[in-house]
């Protein structure tokens, strides 16, 4: 099934290049398994979040060694969208991205199955100091950039959801991660909307400064996602989607370890976003509320609300079910197979622990 880049937004124009025409899986063990994740400005292939840490401790290339299997990366600058249409394309086994694009791909047809969760991360709103941004509701008419059809845009509905306001009372710039800090330099954005990884070092510089984060217990406007494989992939290898998954999470654990801190930060770097801005980003967090890879009550919660709000801006033109396409029962025998049942604490609706 080949579907166009119009059907994943505008996002996915500049998407970059991706992998080479999809492979056809006969009977046996494939030659290659091929996943993603997003991208990062410097176009460098390496990611952060539980899938940076499983490319950067190549637990699948020593995973699959014995069995001669290639393993192929990547992160392209497209980020959710564009992976939305590789995986269309056949062009990608796994992907690990934003939970908005992960709806959309869904809806649109997309034949993918949620593994596990990706991780929380807080979302950060920072202002040009020029624009006049002092508290949230001042963001009322100003001009905001992230990248459409990503986790954002439905992270800053969420968050101005919570004043009483939407996505159409500002203005919005449909911008890439490295054009939007020329954007706010030249002051013709006043706002962004990311990731500390992609915020943090411009308030650093001081061309920006902090107006709005979900940083600290989870809430409404933090950004999450999923691990998903295609399902004729899925259908094909059984075996090794277990494998895959298993390295998944033990990638998690890993990176949830207090230990591994500093060690998560240099494989992380590679990205080549500055090592300070995601020391910065964890501050306070624990590694273990970042990595999860739960489909606990939190992410289901957060779904839901994303499909209402795809549904609400037609990016999804029918509902459909979530509960037959996020099982998490491979999820739970490979916790239970790693003795891993009580490393992350699972959350409710509300991002509250649940104890």
């Amino acid at each position: 099934m080949t579907i166009s880049r119009r059907s994943f937004l505008a996002g996915a124009a500049a998407a970059g290049t991706l992998a080479a025409p999809a492979l056809s899986f006969a009977a046996g063990a494939p030659s290659v398994i091929r996943l993603a994740g997003p991208g990062n400005a410097a176009g460098r292939p390496y990611g952060n979040g539980t899938i940076g840490l499983l490319r950067g401790l190549e637990l699948l290339e020593k995973e699959f060694e014995a069995d001669k299997i290639t393993i192929e990366w990547q992160f392209p600058r497209g980020t959710g969208p564009a992976i939305n249409e590789a995986l269309a394309n056949r062009q990608l086994d796994f992907a690990s991205y934003g939970g908005l694009p992960n709806l959309v791909g869904k809806g649109a047809g997309v034949p993918t199955k949620v593994l596990a969760g990706s991780g929380i991360s807080p979302t950060y709103l920072v202002a040009r100091p020029e624009a006049g941004i002092e508290t949230l509701a001042d963001i009322k008419g100003k001009k905001v950039a992230f990248q459409r059809g990503t986790i954002f845009e439905l992270s800053l509905y969420r968050i101005l959801q919570q004043i009483g306001l939407t996505n159409a009372d500002v203005e919005i710039y449909d911008i890439q991660g490295a054009d939007q800090i020329a954007a706010i330099q030249t002051g013709d954005v006043d706002v962004l909307v990311g990731q500390g990884n992609s915020t943090l070092q411009t308030v650093k510089e001081g061309l920006t400064k902090v107006i709005f984060t979900t940083k600290g217990t989870p809430a409404p406007g933090s950004t999450f996602g999923s691990f998903t494989v295609h399902e004729g992939f899925a259908a094909e290898q059984p075996e090794i989607v277990e494998r895959v998954l298993a390295a998944f999470v033990e990638a998690a654990h890993w990176g949830s370890l207090e230990e591994n801190r500093d060690k998560v930060f240099d494989i992380f770097a590679q990205t080549g976003t500055p090592r300070d801005s995601y020391v910065a980003d964890y501050e306070g967090d624990t590694l273990a509320d970042r990595h999860t890879p739960l489909l606990d009550g939190f992410y289901r919660a957060n779904l839901e609300e994303g499909l209402k709000f795809t549904l609400e801006t037609r990016l999804v033109r029918k509902e459909f079910d979530l509960t037959a396409w996020v099982d998490d029962s491979l999820l739970q025998k490979t916790l239970a197979a790693k003795g891993y049942q009580n490393v992350w604490v699972p959350r409710g609706t509300d991002g509250a622990a649940e104890v």
